[in-house]
């Protein structure tokens, strides 16, 4: 039986970052990874860091994330890939562009900067890119894209150089539990006792926390991502973009772009496979906005899972109930 002060299972993005901040404040951390660290729903992400969101909370956790990103390198070695190119977000409907104008608001009175934009406004920052329809949009000039992998490379040696012990290939089978608390986790080599654990696993944290009675209201849903070369009409300076009324989004890549969209509606489940046949419906969405993408050439793709729950916020905290 092995032990450790705080336990976190899962090594994606999230869980190496807990793990690195609770040793800051002077815990023993052991981290237990399934597979390798960050290869999960990290790796599938597309790299948004972005503050417009309409919930303070939000708001704020995201404000709190930039001094990190703009100074990975001097706090964590590496580099994380930040590039803050703006989120660009276009409303459709009155009630897109009322909601735009409202998170604007919460997100002014916690420090982000955003922008409003009139249609020729939004017309000037996106030449070539078809805007029919549009009424308005909303721009956030820190928002922008980092590199999953190259984030987590560097934070795992952050981490281990910190003296966070990190263990790979090793699956958490369940959790234990005693009386009203949980003493630690047991893996296929036998028991982990601790004083913490911290469940960290993303979609996967359901399967963990249902068998010992908590049902968070997490749905894992299947996401899909496409890149694409040889797109007309993309301006150099394109921020990520995403458009309200068909959901699709779609952000530079060298001399391509990277859409995707529908997250939302996904098929609930852990299916990370790859689904050819729903990429026409995508690329005829993102052509309404980029004509020329029907002619464009795929040249990847990846799909994997993503942990949402009702209203779009993080559940973050002591399980209720448990010590």
């Amino acid at each position: 039986m092995a032990m450790a002060e705080v336990v976190v299972v899962g090594g994606g993005i999230v869980g190496l970052s807990v793990a690195w901040s609770l040793r800051r404040r002077g815990a023993a951390v052991t981290v237990l990874e399934r597979g390798v660290c960050g290869q999960g729903a990290t790796a599938k992400a597309t790299g948004g860091v972005r503050t417009q969101f309409g919930s303070e909370v939000n708001v704020r956790l995201s404000l709190a994330s930039l001094p990190f990103f703009r100074r990975w390198r001097e706090i964590h070695g590496g580099d994380a890939g930040y590039r803050p190119i703006g989120y660009l977000f276009l409303a459709t409907s009155r009630e897109q562009r009322d909601a735009l104008r409202r998170g604007a608001e919460v997100q002014r009175r916690c420090g982000a900067r955003v922008e409003l934009l009139e249609p020729d406004q939004v017309a000037a920052r996106l030449p070539g890119v078809r805007l029919d329809g549009v009424l308005g949009g909303s721009f956030g000039p820190d928002d922008g894209l980092a590199d999953p992998g190259a984030a987590v490379a560097s934070l795992i040696s952050s981490c281990r150089r910190s003296k966070v012990r990190v263990e790979e290939g090793v699956e958490v089978r369940e959790l234990l539990r005693q009386g009203s608390g949980f003493v630690g986790v047991r893996t296929p080599g036998g028991e982990v006792h601790a004083n913490v654990v911290v469940v960290a696993a993303g979609p996967w944290s359901p399967t963990l926390l249902s068998p010992v009675g908590f049902d968070l209201p997490i749905t894992p849903r299947h996401r899909q991502v496409y890149r694409a070369i040889e797109v007309d009409g993309l301006p150099p300076s394109c921020p990520f973009v995403i458009d309200l009324g068909t959901g699709v989004y779609f952000h530079p890549d060298g001399e391509g772009l990277v859409f995707g969209g529908g997250d939302r509606e996904g098929s609930p489940g852990l299916d990370e496979s790859f689904r050819p046949e729903e990429a026409p419906r995508v690329i005829e969405l993102l052509s309404r906005r980029l004509p020329r993408a029907m002619e464009a050439r795929l040249s990847g793709g990846w799909a994997g899972v993503r942990d949402m729950t009702p209203d779009d916020h993080a559940i973050v905290g002591w399980l209720p109930g448990a010590e």
